[in-house]
């Protein structure tokens, strides 16, 4: 009996850890010299070598847009404004947040959001190796997921490397380069999953973007699912809908997936 009151005093009252934020823990230095940020949210794990990554890019972001009357509401959906922190932590998923290093001129406003793409990628992608790397991340359960110009992102990174990411969230844009090219798989499916979706009321040219990349990647044998109409009203990453968002990520991967 004293055996077991004493193990309840030790085991029962133990604090669980607590879910980590880490700013920046390894180094990146991209391929220009420069060094690039991040922060990883990190579940409570013991021992552990199966934990998902969810790798998330905002959208174009500028406090010069406010200037516009259509632009006035957009956020670029920072991740603080997307409800995946806590969606990660109750799910116990690893989020990886890089941060845009470089500036460009969009609407006559100088701001970052993932562009030049040719300057941006070598930082983001030595950013996801060190964190799988150093912490227990499962190498199948990898997953891309961006807003607007982020989803763009999230597109040319499976397709440089397109056995490493069990599927993509392309959330109110597609498969382009800067010049509003499509940007084709290279190589034929199924590779990594495509989840597309779109905001009721979203801008009308990222809508038809969105329907074009569906139709190009089926054609290339990938698995695809497009959401439409998704709420809220406006360009801005579906909150609601993250838990259908994490359920399709994972049905449609190319290692986790159960969809034909």
């Amino acid at each position: 009996m004293c055996c077991i009151v004493f193990s309840l005093l030790v085991f029962g009252c133990q604090k669980k850890e607590a879910y980590r934020i880490f700013e920046t823990p390894y180094r990146v230095i991209d391929q220009q010299g420069n060094n690039r940020e991040y922060k990883l949210y990190l579940p409570a794990v013991q021992k552990r070598s199966d934990i998902p990554l969810l790798v998330y890019f905002h959208g174009v972001r500028s406090e010069c847009f406010k200037k516009y009357p259509g632009l006035k509401n957009y956020t670029g959906s920072p991740v603080e404004e997307t409800g995946l922190i806590e969606f990660s932590k109750l799910n116990k998923i690893a989020l990886l947040v890089p941060e845009a290093r470089y500036e460009y001129k969009f609407h006559n406003c100088m701001c970052k959001g993932w562009s030049p793409l040719n300057l941006e990628i070598d930082g983001i992608e030595k950013i996801i190796d060190v964190i799988i790397e150093k912490y227990p991340i499962s190498k199948k359960k990898i997953f891309l997921a961006g807003l607007s110009a982020g989803a763009v992102l999230s597109f040319h990174l499976a397709n440089r490397r397109p056995g490493l990411y069990n599927s993509i969230l392309a959330h109110s844009q597609g498969s382009i380069y800067d010049d509003l090219r499509y940007l084709k798989p290279r190589v034929m499916g199924p590779k990594f999953g495509v989840l597309i979706g779109y905001t009721k009321g979203d801008y009308k040219n990222l809508i038809k973007i969105c329907l074009e990349t569906e139709k190009i990647y089926k054609a290339h044998n990938y698995k695809v699912v497009l959401l439409k109409d998704l709420p809220p009203k406006r360009h801005r990453w579906s909150e609601k809908s993250n838990d259908i968002f994490w359920s399709y990520l994972n049905n449609l991967g190319q290692y986790t997936g159960n969809l034909e």
